[in-house]
């Protein structure tokens, strides 16, 4: 493969990709589940640069299983940023029905299956008639269903559906929000992220019938590598987006935001959710994970975040911090009066009880046993 400049601004760009999909999706279960979908996002806008990349290096032959995979990731890439943008401004989320986002990237596998069943000699065979000509490639003549370079105009007519349903939504919830913390960053970023997304698409509605597919191919496929590079990189100056620092203001901002009253959850309701509650901290005592969030509390009990908050807040008279604080403190006490944790530090208590570190668990002590932690253990010992 020879090295030029621009391979190496490829290879740049699914290095940044991949390192901040890597790292989203990490701290994504530890702070943010939103970010895990990010993530993955990302991924697949890295693995579309990897595609590109094989293409114009010639470098495809070594890589045949990866033949008809690129299209698949950019089906999957749009919806699944639209969804990502939605769970973050309305605390909706999954449902059976959001099955049909996927519906053309289905609709793409089946229809290339038996491009996919083949073995790699014949996959190469495919890539050597095609590789010199990156426009002939993309036309997707092996389609079954649909005539040639049918995929490419629906490809960018339905990222700019989805471009348009996520442009609505941030302009109808931008106002809603004091632009401080993780709201602050985030709007920023969605700005930046939303205006190069629009060059993905825009020149090839606007000029398809005037230019060549071939600076056509290239004029769409350069741009999602900016898209890749700009955004991930930018996300290296927002660290309460990549970290999902904040996360729990911005959350409690869109319970106080929302358009319709809130009501308390009716009996029966506040009865759901303290069995689940006491089903996911007091059985299983989810509390122990590290960095465990409302977020995650929500996915384990299949509770929204909004209700929770809720029900913590007015039924419990305190907040998820300090609900989750409460608990450890609580479990480390029962640990220390097992005896069994005699040979630990402060430490090694802390990182057990479910805390990050000895400072975190020290003020949770104190504030929850009027005592620090090593009096309680000399108190208990006099006992003894």
């Amino acid at each position: 493969m020879e090295i030029t400049l621009v391979n190496l601004f490829f290879l740049f760009s699914m290095f940044i990709g991949s390192l901040v999909g890597l790292i989203l999706i990490f701290f994504g279960f530890k702070t943010n589940r939103h970010n895990i979908l990010l993530g993955i996002n990302f991924l697949l806008l890295t693995f579309t640069s990897f595609i590109v990349w094989l293409l114009t290096s010639g470098s495809f032959v070594q890589f045949p299983f990866f033949y008809r995979t690129g299209n698949l990731a950019g089906f999957l890439f749009m919806p699944l940023m639209y969804l990502y943008i939605r769970t973050v401004l309305t605390d909706r989320g999954f449902n059976w029905k959001d099955f049909i986002h996927i519906l053309p990237a289905f609709i793409f596998f089946v229809d290339f299956w038996p491009v996919y069943m083949l073995d790699n000699e014949e996959k190469i065979l495919l890539i050597q008639s095609e590789i010199s000509n990156p426009a002939l490639y993309t036309s997707y003549t092996q389609s079954r269903f649909f005539p040639s370079d049918f995929y490419n105009p629906l490809r960018s007519v339905i990222l700019a559906f989805y471009w348009i349903l996520s442009v609505i939504l941030v302009r109808s919830k931008n106002k809603n929000y004091d632009k401080d913390g993780f709201a602050k960053e985030w709007f920023v970023w969605i700005k930046i992220f939303l205006g190069l997304e629009l060059l993905v698409f825009f020149p090839f509605l606007l000029f398809f019938w005037a230019i060549d597919p071939l600076s056509n191919f290239f004029l769409i496929h350069l741009t999602i590598v900016i898209l890749n590079l700009i955004t991930g990189f930018a996300l290296v100056f927002f660290p309460k987006i990549l970290y999902g620092l904040d996360e729990e203001k911005f959350v409690k901002q869109k319970i106080k935001n929302k358009t319709v009253k809130i009501e308390n959850p009716s009996d029966q309701k506040a009865k759901e959710i303290e069995s689940k509650l006491v089903e996911i901290l007091d059985r299983d005592k989810k509390f122990l994970q590290h960095g465990y969030s409302i977020h995650a509390l929500a996915v384990d009990t299949d509770i929204p975040v909004y209700l929770l908050t809720q029900y913590i807040n007015h039924h419990l008279k305190t907040n998820f911090s300090d609900l989750i604080n409460r608990k450890r403190i609580e479990e480390s006490c029962h640990l220390i009066a097992s005896g069994k944790v005699e040979h630990l530090s402060l430490l090694g208590l802390a990182e057990l009880s479910g805390f990050n570190n000895r400072n975190s668990f020290t003020l949770a002590f104190q504030k929850f046993k009027n005592v620090s932690p090593s009096m309680y253990i000399k108190s208990l010992k006099r006992k003894a």
